[in-house]
């Protein structure tokens, strides 16, 4: 979005720009959500010496050795290999060496599908055996044929919702629970939208500025516990997280009354609420919650830890209540508000885990930059940075002290119209294994898929699928399987897309 000259402020320039769109469609939900973002992240690549890279497991000990070839790949493309063997060996390979000091045996050298931008290389043989002797070298060769061209498109799930800002399942559960922002939650059983709400606590929010019902997450032990949690603003504008129950009486219906386990105090401003919470590997109930609105945190919240707002938030709600996990940054009440996890966030819109365990948190920006933080969920009391940094800029000035903050990962500008992050997921669904692996986004302003991976501490394979978005999408969402949806407005109202191969 192209800046304007002159003392007027983005949060205004936003305003200005998207009231009557807001007013129709999201009453200033996303809109307000102010933008930032550059350039990639960089980090070196940690590989072995072995040609292998990530962890694994080794027997030791042995005097065997494997070298392993990789062929038909572009210059600098990782492959995807896999070595398995004896004693729980496992090795994850990337490029041509050698997989040295093994014990005598049987291995197993698989190898998946490679995306290098949109283009696909398959190995010609996904899966071949070798035995190795003691004192023997082994070689075996994994070529890649290719490429062929890798398409998305969209497929309609579900019409006519009123503004769908987040979608969510239950573990082994075929329906999909999707958040309406002013304060219900429909189900999508068997390709159908239920009539009747599974849960509608309208009257317990409002949809003033970017307010209202902003998402959910099932307790790790809803398929016996029946438990459940929502995110949404209180009527006064408190960022509120209360647990529901399921019905004993029919799952597709939860239980009117809920408990509220937090509320933070949200005066004044009408956004940066943040908005969501999900369940971590740990089965801590993370939440990450915005600064408070208005420009360049002027209440200077997302730096004070003895504020709530502007952070991520972790407590255990595995009680009737909830307790403060001991390992939080502030768990003994020293130096700031026990529940935080991290702070220097403006407005996350959306965070979520892989299957390693890092959580990669979307913060929009305010004027320069959008960001995306990954980094380890066993990594409390990072401070992300704002209000003295924006992605890596320096805020009000052209220097600033950047020590003790953590850099976003990845970042982009807005010099080709950008101006919010969507955050998005790492897919793990089945339907495009070449996916597996990749974090999605999109921006507000701009409305193309896109796509990068993780690895070795660096971005890599950053793509835009050429797969343009509805003209507003809201979030994204995941289902028990792992597959992607896009949330979205269109000409045929709220909608739930899936993300699926094309043609």
């Amino acid at each position: 979005m192209a800046r304007l000259a002159g003392t007027v402020s983005r949060e205004q320039v936003m305003s200005d720009r998207f009231r009557w769109l807001a007013s129709v469609l999201l009453g200033g939900c996303l809109l307000a959500l102010a933008a930032c973002g550059g350039g990639d992240g960089s980090g070196g690549s940690t590989s072995d010496t072995s040609g292998g890279t990530g962890g694994g497991t080794s027997p030791g000990g042995g005097t065997a050795s494997i070298a392993l070839t990789v062929s038909g790949l572009p210059a600098g493309t990782d492959a995807n290999i896999s070595v398995t063997g004896p004693g729980g060996f496992q090795r994850t390979v990337s490029q041509t060496g050698s997989l040295a000091n093994l014990a005598a045996g049987a291995y197993t050298i698989t190898a998946g599908n490679v995306l290098n931008g949109n283009a696909v290389y398959k190995p010609a043989q996904p899966t071949q055996p070798v035995t190795v002797s003691a004192g023997q070298a082994s070689s075996v060769t994994v070529t890649y044929t290719g490429p062929e061209t890798l398409r998305l498109s969209l497929a309609t799930v579900a019409s006519g919702l009123d503004s769908p800002i987040y979608l969510t399942a239950p573990a082994n559960d075929t329906r999909l629970f999707v958040v309406e922002r002013p304060g219900r939650i429909r189900v999508i059983r068997d390709g159908a939208l239920l009539g009747t709400p599974f849960l509608d606590i309208s009257s317990l929010t409002t949809t003033d500025g970017e307010r209202g019902l902003l998402s959910m997450a099932f307790d790790p032990g809803y398929a016996t516990n029946g438990r459940f949690f929502v995110y949404y603003t209180a009527t006064d504008g408190s960022i509120t997280v209360a647990r529901y129950q399921v019905s004993a009486s029919n799952a597709d219906v939860a239980n009117a009354s809920g408990t509220v386990l937090l509320s933070i105090p949200h005066p004044g401003q009408s956004n940066h609420n943040g908005g969501q919470l999900a369940f971590g590997p740990d089965g801590m109930l993370y939440l990450a919650t915005g600064d408070g609105g208005g420009a360049n945190d002027p209440s200077g919240n997302a730096q004070n830890t003895g504020s709530l707002l502007g952070k991520m938030l972790r407590i255990d709600v595995r009680g009737s209540g909830y307790v403060v996990p001991p390992n939080n940054p502030f768990a003994n009440g020293a130096g700031g508000r026990q529940e935080i996890w991290a702070s220097g966030l403006r407005n996350p819109w959306r965070f979520s885990f892989d299957s390693t365990g890092q959580i990669y948190i979307a913060d929009v920006g305010q004027d320069a930059r959008e960001e995306v933080n990954i980094v380890p969920a066993t990594t409390p009391g990072l401070n992300f940075g704002w209000a003295r940094v924006e992605g890596t800029v320096c805020v009000g000035a052209s220097t600033c002290d950047t020590s003790g903050l953590t850099p976003p990962a990845f970042q982009y500008d807005h010099s080709d119209g950008s101006c919010a992050i969507l955050g998005g997921y790492v897919y793990a669904g089945s339907a495009v294994p070449e996916l597996k692996g990749r974090y999605f986004y999109t921006d507000l302003c701009v409305g193309r898929l896109k796509s990068f991976a993780y690895r070795d501490g660096a971005i890599k394979e950053s793509i835009d699928w050429a797969l343009p978005l509805p003209a507003t999408v809201y979030s994204f969402g995941t289902d028990a399987a792992g597959e992607l949806y896009v949330l979205a407005e269109t000409s045929a109202g709220g909608q739930v897309l899936r993300v699926q191969r094309g043609q």
